[in-house]
């Protein structure tokens, strides 16, 4: 009977990560992907659970000649982050700060390149002592067809 809790325990544990991404993804899906319009949303998912103080980093491919935009949807629970858009040698093209958000930016390139997103949730300094809240940082890329 021990064996059996424990198997249920271990299978439960196991299911978080795909429940938490599962929560991430209609999160974006309902909440942020309407915000992409007139742009299509090219449905391609790149999310992450954060906290206060986490960081992450997507490397994305945008094509020569293509109207695009790019968005950060972050959960309310966690407020607004940080964010920025660098080139391949770290120079920063686009950046948005907490405190003067600007949810998208709209751009062209001139030729096929990979960019990098940079994200960073700020700490609250306000609620050191309470629990540390996580929520999902959706980024989303569209295109003018």
């Amino acid at each position: 009977m021990k064996h059996l809790h424990l198997l249920a325990l271990i299978a439960a544990i196991s299911a978080l990560p795909t429940a938490a991404t599962a929560q991430c993804r209609a999160f974006v899906k309902n909440k942020c992907a309407a915000n992409m319009l007139p742009y299509k949303f090219n449905e391609t998912f790149n999310a992450a659970q954060l906290g206060p103080g986490e960081e992450a980093e997507v490397d994305l491919t945008f094509f020569s000649g293509q109207d695009y935009r790019l968005m950060v949807c972050a959960h309310p629970i966690i407020g607004e982050v940080n964010w920025k858009l660098m080139d391949g040698t770290g120079q920063t093209l686009f950046e948005s700060l907490a405190s003067a958000p600007k949810p998208s930016f709209e751009f062209k390139v001139a030729t096929t390149q990979k960019l990098k997103v940079h994200i960073d949730v700020p700490e609250d300094k306000s609620s050191a002592t309470e629990m540390l809240n996580y929520g999902c940082v959706g980024i989303l890329v569209g295109f003018k067809e």
